[in-house]
């Protein structure tokens, strides 16, 4: 057997990963599509990496067929059609058809090859080992092709969520953090491109082979930690939001508003109704947005927003933000739910954004201001 730092960080960080996956498996704290489908990608990706661990200390043989009766299960096939599940339920997208399919579709490789390999293992068909080792290049190839096509697909459902108009009553998710956990899952496939290319095709050499493995599978461990923190986190916020919408919505007293002809009436009216609706509340609500709302030009909207409140649309909107944000902060029964959430659910897109609107508008910090009240 052969040990050393690399291989045991990499032991290390997948026994975390089946710890921390099997926990957000079992929790009942996590007990939501979202969480599972992450658990099951990190679950797959610990597997995965304990699978090169044997392989890598020499504690069985690459073509072992005893080793392979344990861990019969190309872990690397599922891995990526896991992590779209992921990211579909997140978005509220596995419902359509066209996305529910999609990781069945790409998971069809995971059976044929599964198949094959089984073939193998109880020698129905003599092959020889040169057959073998081809069989499992092929199987690197189009994992990488199944994993190209997941990551792509990943990235395009959430441009298209993106694109989309958030849903009354419902908190538009945020993206950014995907985007950017699907740019490291990027990096890490384009490792493994170059180093599976390196190997089999350009020079095949046991030690270079060796030095590049241990990136790549160092990557896929710093991938695990990335992933499960970040995933927890914003499914936490999210959850949260969730649970801030409802109640919110719930102590809302729904009146019918209509717009009158005065121009004092017209902007109580467009005010009173951008309150009650929390419209507000949508991050990326613009001028153009509300006038459209209420069949009107966006240069009056304009004008009487600075005639009625002696400021322009940004401003005006941020400070209905700050007071929603205020009677959240000093309401004792919201008084477990996150600031970053309280932000989000008020219509800021950000943490940083929040805290230097709040401070230039109240003279103090959201902490300060819920402590002193």
């Amino acid at each position: 057997m052969t040990f050393n730092p690399f291989n045991i960080f990499i032991l290390s960080a997948s026994i975390h990963g089946l710890i921390f996956g099997l926990i957000i498996l079992f929790s009942k704290k996590f007990n939501a599509k979202p969480s599972r489908y992450l658990a099951y990608y990190i679950l797959l990706v610990s597997l995965n990496n304990i699978y090169f661990w044997f392989i890598d200390t020499n504690i069985v043989a690459h073509f072992d067929w005893e080793f392979y009766w344990l861990f019969p299960i190309q872990w690397d096939l599922l891995m990526f059609p896991a992590f779209f599940y992921f990211i579909s339920s997140y978005l509220g997208k596995q419902k359509r058809s066209k996305y529910y399919m999609y990781p069945f579709y790409i998971s069809l490789p995971f059976c044929v090859f599964f198949l094959f390999q089984q073939i193998f293992l109880t020698n129905l068909i003599p092959i020889s080992e040169d057959v073998v080792k081809n069989f499992y290049i092929t199987l690197s190839y189009v994992s990488m092709l199944c994993t190209g096509i997941a990551i792509y697909n990943g990235f395009k459902l959430i441009v298209t969520y993106q694109k989309e108009p958030a849903t009354p009553g419902y908190p538009k998710i945020n993206t950014h953090w995907l985007k950017r956990l699907l740019l490291l899952a990027i990096l890490v496939f384009l490792i493994w491109v170059l180093i599976t290319i390196y190997n089999t095709l350009i020079y095949r050499d046991v030690d270079i082979e060796r030095i590049t493995s241990y990136v790549l599978w160092i990557s896929m461990s710093f991938l695990i930690y990335w992933m499960g923190y970040l995933g927890i986190y914003h499914l936490g916020i999210f959850s949260q939001r969730q649970s801030l919408r409802v109640q919110i919505n719930s102590e809302k007293i729904k009146t019918d508003q209509r717009i009158s002809n005065g121009s004092k009436d017209r902007f109580n009216d467009i005010d009173n109704i951008i309150k009650l609706e929390r419209i507000f509340t949508d991050s990326s609500i613009s001028l153009g947005a509300v006038a459209e709302r209420f069949n009107l030009s966006e240069g009056y909207v304009s004008q009487l927003i600075n005639k009625h409140t002696q400021t322009n649309f940004s401003t005006y909107i941020n400070h209905l933000r700050i007071v929603e944000a205020q009677r959240i902060l000093i309401d004792d029964s919201y008084k477990d739910y996150t600031i970053i959430a309280i932000a989000l659910e008020s219509g800021f897109n950000s943490k940083s954004a929040f805290y230097a609107a709040f401070k230039k508008s109240v003279g103090m910090s959201p902490l300060e201001f819920k402590n002193t009240h």
